[in-house]
């Protein structure tokens, strides 16, 4: 929705074959043709393209398992052929970890984001397909990091041996990549899923749709001031530190 938001032509793809969500959290469950429907030779592209929130363009998956018997994966290379003309950026996402279905589409995009949560399990997941990718010698962009905290403690400290979420320098190690964009914990994802509606659109102003917006800014090539756009929450947390010490500072005088 950002890199629409910028003027974009964008379609995301919706090509996990097991478990898509794209269409519902969209709002947009209620579809006649899908992209499982275009994958099993039952309807051509540009019945599965559908107007989305913020001028963005979709091709959800089907919630049904009716036609997934029927998928052909290899038909993935061909929409994605199709689609490049009419397209600044093509969005897609797929299920977790190396299948034949992932694997097709790893192979036939120019570059691949690495989207990892701080745990080791999400770290190795996405090492396999770092692994594949640089095997079929396709480009990886770089890895978003997904539900961080904003603040990291000192690695070897004893607040980081305590903390259960992975440090960012220990995630680029293992994976051997940089960190392109991040996106922090937060509640308006939750509430986003519950509204159907993008993150951008409900609450521009939230962290996780700053980092949204940064992301796609620097992937269009475009300046973004994410210091800026953050500086109403760290004007907050300096006025409660200061809110802090003056109760403290009452409580000694009294």
């Amino acid at each position: 929705v950002s890199l629409a938001g910028l003027g974009n032509r964008t379609v995301v793809v919706d090509a996990d074959i097991a478990m898509p969500n794209i269409g519902l959290l969209l709002g947009e469950d209620k579809v006649d043709k899908t992209y499982h429907d275009y994958m099993a030779g039952h309807a051509a592209i540009d019945e599965i393209i559908y107007e989305g929130p913020g001028g963005l363009k979709f091709i959800p998956g089907s919630l049904s398992l009716e036609n997934i018997s029927e998928v052909d994966v290899v038909k993935v290379v061909e929409l994605i052929e199709s689609l490049k003309d009419s397209f600044d950026f093509i969005l897609i996402d797929t299920a977790p970890g190396i299948s034949k279905e992932t694997a097709v589409v790893l192979e036939s995009a120019d570059n691949t984001f690495l989207v990892v949560n701080p745990e080791i399990s999400s770290v190795v997941d996405s090492l396999k397909i770092k692994i594949y990718v640089e095997m079929k010698e396709k480009n990886i962009k770089g890895i978003i990091l997904n539900r961080t905290k904003m603040y990291q403690p000192e690695p070897g400290s004893e607040q980081q041996e305590n903390e259960y979420e992975m440090l960012q320098e220990d995630i680029t190690d293992i994976l051997e990549t940089e960190i392109y964009g991040e996106v922090p914990e937060d509640l308006i994802i939750k509430k986003s899923s519950i509204h159907r509606e993008p993150s951008v659109l409900l609450e521009p102003g939230a962290k996780a749709s700053i980092y949204f917006k940064s992301i796609a800014s620097k992937l269009a090539g475009y300046e973004y001031d994410i210091e800026y756009e953050l500086k109403p929450y760290s004007q907050g947390l300096l006025k409660r530190i200061l809110s802090f010490f003056s109760l403290r500072k009452d409580k000694v005088k009294n």
